[in-house]
């Protein structure tokens, strides 16, 4: 379900959301903006007229030896000056009316215009993060974030930050969206636990007892520590670590709320230990 597709404007946003079950507005994150000359950091403005004063000596100098050559530089570099100009035009254009907005129950992905609002529920979505950090010669560049959101009945949607196509503070509303997702789903995780039952989340299936992945296990009474590095998860069993899939995180609904979960379980097996494992449960 979209809803409101194919309306061609902005409609009610409260009447949306009420139909989807979203609960009161809370506030929304706008599409990332171009930052201007005096936005810019110095090593960009330093760079940005590096590039365009090369291109103006290149475009001297074929003139200088033919004019025929120096006609055709110069076309393709006001060619080349002109697709950079479209496409801010192309974006700018594609970013109006776009919004991610959070409610007490949900999120909304709103499209170009307005014209489209996409539901999804905390208790009920999946969702899939990428975050990565970027490094050229060794030194930081910047972060990117990839959020695929999806849920029963509606289509899946990729939430960016940190790209010219992405949404402001992605820092901020990425954490706003692991933070409710997991206080939502953990305690009916916990109950099913608890109740004795299995979880899967991607490759890994838990239980109060266990982790497992295709053939490998491992009790969490074993378990020393959990990691994340390099983009998968390993597992700390009697001093070594273990890889239990090659699946990444990025690829595993929901990581946040399957890594508290393990964390929980791997502390209470520490708890029923030095209790002395008498009758002791999370």
């Amino acid at each position: 379900m979209t809803i409101g597709e194919g309306d061609g404007m902005a409609g009610d946003f409260g009447a949306r959301a009420e139909q989807a079950g979203l609960g009161a507005f809370r506030g929304a994150f706008q599409p990332a903006r171009r930052p201007t000359w005096k936005e810019m950091r110095i090593r960009d403005r330093i760079g940005l007229v590096i590039l365009v004063g090369g291109l103006v000596l290149v475009v001297v100098a074929a003139g200088s030896s033919s004019p025929v050559t120096g006609l055709i530089v110069l076309a393709a570099f006001l060619g080349f000056l002109g697709l950079i100009v479209f496409g801010f035009k192309s974006q700018t254009r594609a970013n109006v009316g776009r919004e991610l907005r959070f409610y007490d129950r949900g999120v909304a992905v709103v499209g170009t215009g307005g014209a489209t609002m996409v539901p999804y529920r905390w208790e009920e979505m999946s969702v899939l993060q990428e975050i990565t950090k970027h490094y050229r010669n060794g030194r930081y560049i910047r972060t990117t974030y990839v959020y695929t959101l999806s849920g029963p009945g509606v289509e899946a949607s990729r939430v960016k930050g940190g790209t010219l196509d992405g949404f402001e503070r992605p820092e901020a509303w990425g954490a706003e969206i692991q933070q409710q997702v997991t206080a939502v789903q953990l305690p009916p995780a916990l109950a099913t636990i608890r109740a004795g039952l299995s979880l899967e989340f991607g490759p890994f299936s838990l239980n109060a007892e266990r982790l497992s992945s295709g053939d490998k296990s491992v009790a969490w009474s074993e378990v020393q520590a959990i990691k994340t590095e390099r983009g998968f998860l390993s597992v700390k069993q009697q001093g070594r670590w273990l890889n239990m899939t090659t699946r990444a995180v990025s690829r595993i609904p929901n990581f946040f709320v399957f890594r508290t979960l393990a964390d929980h379980l791997v502390e209470a097996a520490r708890s029923s230990q030095q209790h002395g494992g008498a009758g002791h449960r999370s």
